[in-house]
């Protein structure tokens, strides 16, 4: 035990100080309290003085020294008073109190500050990363999508362009055919005698598979078929005529004049006869959809509307008899009555066997040089005058002029009476 006061070192049993006469009893008390306030009962860490006076401890002070300058010896007391309280065990529990507290919180405003520091040191590299990382990712992701857009995108674009192939073009051939037919000859000058014909007409050959194609072939065809029963049926006598007038075809032909991507036309010429002084020949067209296969009327197949083709009826005929007037009838007089009928059907006239023409039949028909009109036996003069075929529009690009006539040279395979050449 030591003097509070002094610093002396006391009996253990001593009541008062040996040398400045504290009563013991004040030491414990102050003592007490020290040890109360000390930081083993504290949570407030108190800074460790180191003894920077080592040399003037106790221990090394003389008898004689403390005896002659006592407050000397006062301060060297209070100097040493940290090691005297490890000495007596109050310092280590301090010491181990505040090693155990300093890894866990910093327990001053500098160690606080200090502990931020390293936090923040060490979170710092941290959020770089996430930001670097979310910057490559958006890197990335900006680069995928330019290659896409701009290298695959266009690459598979070309791939399907190249790798889905147009639709094959159709090309069209004509085949002409022929059907025999027994004719007769005349069943009053000639009777019981036949001729052998070929009546022709076209096949159309699709390159690709056509239902429209087969249609058009069909029709034409079977047309052809049932005038040449028919004609094989008549009689060739008077007297199996019953006394009748009988008509029958004694020559027909089929003659394809145009053909596109869009449409196909035929000329059908025939030649029919009631045994009288003659005969009559009517030519007629008939254009065809390449894509559905049914009839259509060849001025609107052509681009023309009724009224434009009247119109241009009556220039082109006007203007050919201006070069080759009629022989019985005025220009005024064949103008009017052709363009009266030229839209009407053909088989409203005598010269068509009505029982059957072509489906859609015209007095039109579309040749390589424009839209043509075809006039029938005595519209333009006598009968030895004859019949025309002028064309009335031309075709882009075609050299031939309204007015203009148009021959077209049918297969001929009749050379009986009364068969009357085309002019």
């Amino acid at each position: 035990m030591y003097c509070t006061k002094c610093g002396a070192k006391l009996p253990r049993d001593a009541k008062f100080c040996m040398n400045c006469g504290k009563p013991v009893s004040a030491i414990v008390s102050a003592k007490a309290v020290e040890l109360k306030a000390s930081p083993a009962n504290a949570a407030v860490p108190t800074k460790v003085v180191e003894p920077t006076a080592a040399p003037l401890g106790r221990n090394d002070v003389s008898s004689s020294d403390a005896s002659s300058n006592g407050s000397s010896l006062e301060s060297a007391a209070f100097v040493g008073e940290p090691e005297k309280s490890c000495e007596a065990g109050a310092c280590g529990a301090s010491s181990a109190l505040q090693e155990d507290a300093s890894p866990k919180r910093p327990e001053t405003l500098r160690g606080a500050v200090n502990a931020t520091k390293h936090r923040s040191r060490r979170r710092v590299p941290m959020v770089v990363l996430v930001a670097l990382a979310m910057a490559l990712a958006a890197g990335t992701a900006y680069a995928a999508y330019r290659v896409y857009a701009d290298v695959w995108l266009p690459a598979q674009q070309a791939q399907n362009e190249q790798t889905v192939e147009a639709p094959e073009e159709i090309t069209y051939s004509v085949e002409t055919r022929s059907m025999d037919v027994s004719v007769p000859v005349d069943p009053y000058d000639a009777p019981g005698k036949r001729e052998a014909q070929k009546w022709y007409y076209p096949h159309i050959e699709a390159s690709t598979q056509s239902d429209a194609v087969d249609k058009i072939n069909a029709a034409l065809e079977e047309s052809m078929r049932t005038d040449v029963e028919k004609t094989n049926a008549a009689p060739d006598t008077a007297k199996d005529m019953g006394g009748a007038i009988v008509f029958i075809c004694q020559y027909r032909s089929i003659t394809l004049t145009y053909i596109d991507n869009d449409i196909v036309c035929v000329r059908d010429q025939r030649y029919d006869t009631g045994w009288g002084p003659h005969g009559s020949t009517t030519v007629t067209g008939c254009a065809y959809s390449l894509e559905t296969g049914d009839p259509i009327d060849p001025v609107s197949a052509f681009g023309l509307t009724p009224e434009q083709a009247k119109s241009a009826v009556a220039d082109a005929v006007t203007a050919y008899l201006a070069t080759d007037p009629s022989d019985i009838l005025s220009t005024n007089a064949v103008v009017r009555d052709i363009t009266n009928m030229c839209l009407m059907s053909p088989a409203l006239g005598s010269g068509v066997d009505v029982e059957n023409p072509l489906d859609g039949c015209s007095h039109f028909y579309i040749a390589s040089e424009g839209l043509v009109f075809a006039t029938e036996d005595h519209q333009m003069g006598s009968y030895a005058y004859g019949r025309r075929e002028i064309l009335v529009a031309p075709s882009d690009g075609s050299l031939a002029k309204v007015g203009d006539t148009v021959a077209i040279e049918a297969p001929m395979g009749f050379s009986g009476s009364g068969q009357i050449p085309s002019q």
